[in-house]
């Protein structure tokens, strides 16, 4: 009996025996059908591509052991593997779909052929070439008018890895027997896939998957066994909800609040493993992204690590403990979202360019210069002394589809073709874990604890395939400020994250009263709207957010609030408690402040102080990194890194010939062609002849091919004159193709350097390629020098005209 893969997580290697093309849904210039590349902008199989292919491949194995039929037992075991697949369901979907227990990796080249490509631009284009299309009229037989297309396909030979994990968490606890059920589908599924990707009926995309060497012995117990074997495990949502609250500390006992004890901030780095989809909201077939990580997708996270240890129900009941939202890492820090208050000058200035940057709150309105309010991205820590880095994310696009089998193409029967919005891989977040002392007293008590938060996780949409992965590490814990002092008598209010209040009524509100309210309650001061006619004292923007509850499979309700970045500034009749103000920094205001919500700063430097003066210098730019070590020649990828260095060679070659050839003087110099008014030198019959024999020319075994040319031509007087008034054609030619060194003088104009991965490549290409890079040059300047010929002669014809 073969044993299951160690941590149920495995690898399967793709290997690409046809050119292939996944498509981006995008094009570019001249190209109608570009294919998807990846974060380092080479090709790679997407997550969802795979997960497909091997479904299918999975679906097959499964028609042949059900008789052919498209329902029964087995099929029911790929929707166990795989999930349900609402969208194919007829009529009305009352039970829950079952989730699914494999979650399958993109596909992408090999580490060591990845690093070598990066730096290499040149490299990078030749993995793909361009190729044309066009479609036929089935009634002519003749091509279709409008209907020429190119498109991108990646070569052939590429070699791809993708991991592939199980997780039964959903059905536990489950049986070895049924885990080895999964595995053996699994892998007879790998076994039936032959093509992937467009165009894979048409001769592009055949592959062939290989898994560990026990793939063989798995068959042959699935082929012993699986007349035994029964229906796989049923999916009951409440059970599973059951068994998730198991981790959970029921009916949780009142925490005692002690207002004056320190808060700790545990620090978490938070890094994405793939695109990293945050549903903001839906407009048509496009799902828009946040830019950060809302707290409350670690919630389950905290459950499943600290939740046996700690009373976690009674911590987030009594808001005794705090998860900030995720923004993007600054200088080591989280970023804060930029204030409103934050003005730039529309033309040359503003947080992105560093300078010209004017603080509201206490600079007013410059005369003669429009402004532009700052909206959007990241600010890290302000020093008095330069305007603050400013950061923002560059969410990525990327289009997918559902093809529907009966049709074999992508309907909106079946959800058609849709994009993602996402926050791209490698991409580090800075978030916190806030508690108070006699929570983290509690938590001491349980031997490394911070270190059970570390480890990778999948949150957001889509997270069964190639988005979602990220992964988490925590340090150590530091104790948060107990006091926060006041100068003069202003307050001002910085809103980090989306703050939620309700009114006395208990519904949502955006009124700036409701919060003075709260305020002044919890201060015990009075607060008012400071006076002044040339500053502004109040920046807020409302914000509305949508979410969805994944456990119940139901919307939750539409949160109405402030939004991050909102400020404002209160004049403050009365003492502040400077330790309050501390603790309303840790814990926040508002509802949902477990989730992130309800996040404030108070008298940050950056709306106190003056910005205009202020600029930011150009942070210096890292040392470019040790440049990767060529492939070996014992390497696995090596040859299908020459066969790329081979083509970009060839493009580099074929480019340098034409510019060569569009110049006469060079023309001359290399094979001594003349213009002498309308006539060529030599004549374009010997030039058709040396085209022809040049052609014979593939290798440097057939070098005596063309210098008996030569011979014959010397021996042979009519023909012999009419090189006569060329600079020496005939031996020039002779000694480039005699002389293995002439022609690659000729292109030392080409940085050979920038497009060499492979170890002993410049040498052996240039062995390998130099009949063609004669031939190459020969014909670029023949042709060139007919072109010059035709346009002379066509002159002197208008001039006698």
């Amino acid at each position: 009996m073969p044993q299951l893969p160690q941590n149920l997580s495995f690898t399967i290697q793709i290997k690409m025996t046809s050119d292939w093309h996944v498509g981006s849904g995008n094009g570019y210039g001249e190209v109608d059908s570009a294919v998807q590349r990846d974060h380092d902008n080479l090709p790679y199989i997407p997550a969802k591509t795979l997960t497909g292919i091997l479904r299918d491949g999975c679906e097959q194995a499964a028609i042949a052991l059900d008789g052919g039929k498209k329902t029964g037992q087995w099929h029911n075991w790929i929707n166990f593997i795989f999930g349900d697949q609402p969208a194919l369901a007829e009529g009305a979907i009352e039970p829950a779909p079952r989730p699914a227990v494999v979650s399958i990796g993109s596909a992408y080249l090999d580490n060591d052929l990845r690093d070598a490509l990066k730096a290499k631009k040149g490299l990078k284009e030749a993995i793909a070439f361009i190729k044309p299309g066009v479609a036929i009229d089935p009634k002519t037989g003749s091509a279709e008018p409008q209907c020429l297309r190119f498109e991108e396909v990646v070569r052939m030979g590429a070699v791809l890895n993708a991991d592939i994990g199980l997780d039964f968490s959903p059905y536990e606890p489950v049986d070895q027997t049924t885990k080895e059920i999964v595995y053996a589908l699994i892998l007879a599924g790998t076994k039936l896939v032959e093509r992937l990707g467009g165009k894979r009926r048409r001769g592009n995309g055949n592959c062939e998957i290989t898994t560990d060497a026990s793939r063989d012995k798995w068959l042959r117990w699935f082929k012993d066994n699986y007349s035994d074997i029964e229906e796989p495990p049923s999916f009951n949502k409440e059970e599973s909800a059951d068994e998730d609250n198991s981790l959970l500390v029921q009916n949780p006992q009142p925490i005692t609040v002690n207002n004056t004890e320190t808060w700790w901030r545990i620090p978490l780095r938070i890094k994405t493993l793939s695109p990293v989809v945050i549903p903001k909201r839906t407009v048509g077939n496009v799902v828009e992204s946040l830019d950060y990580i809302p707290g409350r997708y670690f919630i389950g996270h905290l459950h499943r690590k600290i939740g046996q240890s700690l009373d976690l129900n009674g911590a987030i009941a009594t808001n005794q403990i705090i998860i900030t939202n995720a923004t993007v890492e600054i200088a080591g820090r989280a970023g804060k979202p930029t204030p409103f208050c934050l003005f730039g000058k529309k033309l040359g200035g503003g947080l992105s360019k560093g300078k010209s940057v004017y603080n509201r709150f206490v600079e007013a309105e410059p005369k003669g210069i429009q402004l532009k309010g700052e909206r959007g991205g990241y600010v890290g820590a302000f020093d008095d002394e330069q305007l603050p880095d400013h950061h923002s994310i560059k969410l990525g696009v990327n289009t997918h589809n559902t093809v529907q089998d009966e049709v074999q193409r992508p309907t909106s029967d079946v959800g058609g073709v849709y994009s993602y919005q996402a926050i791209p891989i490698n991409t580090i977040f800075r978030a916190e874990i806030r508690i108070p002392q006699s929570l983290k007293t509690e938590l001491d008590q349980t031997q490394d604890w911070q270190n059970k938060l570390d480890g990778i996780l999948r949150i957001g949409q889509s997270k069964k395939d190639q988005y979602g992965k990220i992964k988490i590490s925590v340090e150590r814990p530091e104790a948060l400020p107990t006091q926060k002092s006041l100068k003069g008598n202003l307050l001002s209010l910085w809103f980090l994250s989306d703050v939620l209040l309700r009114d006395e009524r208990l519904q949502p509100t955006t009124d700036p009263e409701v919060l003075r309210q709260v305020l002044e309650k919890e201060l015990q001061v009075t607060l008012t709207k400071r006076d002044d006619d040339e500053l502004m004292s109040l920046m807020m923007r409302s914000q509305r957010n949508e979410s969805w509850q994944v456990r119940w499979g139901l919307p939750r309700p539409t949160m109405l609030g402030w939004q991050a970045g909102s400020c404002l500034v209160y004049q403050v009749e009365g003492d502040i408690n400077p330790q309050k103000l501390a603790e309303l920094e840790a814990k926040g205001i508002g509802d949902r402040r477990v989730e992130g919500y309800g996040q404030i700063s108070f008298n940050d430097p950056l709306l106190t102080a003056e910005l205009s003066k202020l600029e930011r210098e150009d942070s210096k730019s890292q040392p470019d990194s040790s440049p990767p070590q060529p492939i070996a020649s014992n390497s696995k990828s090596f040859e299908y890194a020459r066969l790329i260095e081979t083509a970009a060679w060839r493009k580099k070659i074929q480019d340098m010939a034409l510019a060569i050839a569009a110049d006469p003087e060079k023309r001359e110099e290399i094979l001594g062609l003349r213009i002498t008014d309308d006539q060529s030198h030599p004549s374009m019959s010997q030039l058709g002849g040396l085209r022809s024999v040049i052609r014979n020319l593939q290798s440097p075994q057939d070098i005596s091919k063309v210098t008996s040319w030569f011979d014959a031509l010397k021996k042979t007087a009519n023909r012999r004159e009419k090189w006569d008034k060329t600079d020496d054609g005939l031996d020039k030619i002779r000694t480039l193709v005699t002389n293995d060194q002439i022609i690659w003088r000729h292109f030392s104009d080409i940085n050979w350097q920038s497009i060499k991965i492979t170890e002993d490549g410049k040498s052996s290409l240039k062995t390998e390629l130099w009949a063609e890079a004669v031939r190459t040059l020969v014909d670029a300047i023949v042709r060139g020098h007919k072109r010059d010929l035709e346009k002379a002669q066509d002159n002197i014809r208008e001039e006698a005209a």
